[in-house]
């Protein structure tokens, strides 16, 4: 009985953990589940432009007005997030795995005494935040699965 009650809870924990990655289109992740992400944002709407051959950008308009995009390559990554409006959105949900980084790269007291705005400025992952109350902006984006010739300042 209790080897059954054992395997049950790790494979309860296996699905919870599964889940999440599954059903959430963050960075470096498939773009398949970015109409999930959009109910979760609850996103007054969504779509798809595709920009190029090789490029596609879903947009989603959030409940405050802010929009959140996000760049998918030729093979269904995401590359690219960029954000604005008057609210931050979920960090933690837009960059998936990465936020880990992200608030380590951040988490230093020299930052919060000169008020420098989070960003994260590595060789795999580059995100850059800013704003004020009611208008802020970020983008992030994974350098190595970005397409070629691909342009940080064209987001």
């Amino acid at each position: 009985m209790i080897k059954h009650k054992r395997c049950l809870s790790v494979l309860i924990a296996a699905t919870t953990l599964a889940l999440p990655v599954a059903a959430s289109a963050s960075l470096g992740g498939v773009s398949d589940s970015a109409r999930i992400d959009a109910q979760r944002m609850a996103a007054r709407s969504h779509s798809l432009i595709a920009a190029s051959g090789s490029v596609s950008v879903h947009t989603m308009v959030l409940a405050n007005g802010g929009t959140i995009r996000q760049y998918v390559n030729a093979v269904g990554a995401i590359y690219a997030i960029t954000w604005q409006g008057p609210g931050k959105p979920d960090l933690a949900r837009l960059l998936g795995p990465h936020f880990a980084t992200f608030q380590a790269d951040n988490a230093s007291q020299r930052r919060r005494l000169f008020r420098a705005p989070p960003r994260v400025m590595r060789s795999d992952l580059v995100v850059q935040t800013g704003g004020h109350p009611g208008g802020f902006w970020g983008l992030a984006y994974l350098p190595q699965q970005a397409p070629a010739g691909f342009n940080p300042n064209a987001l």
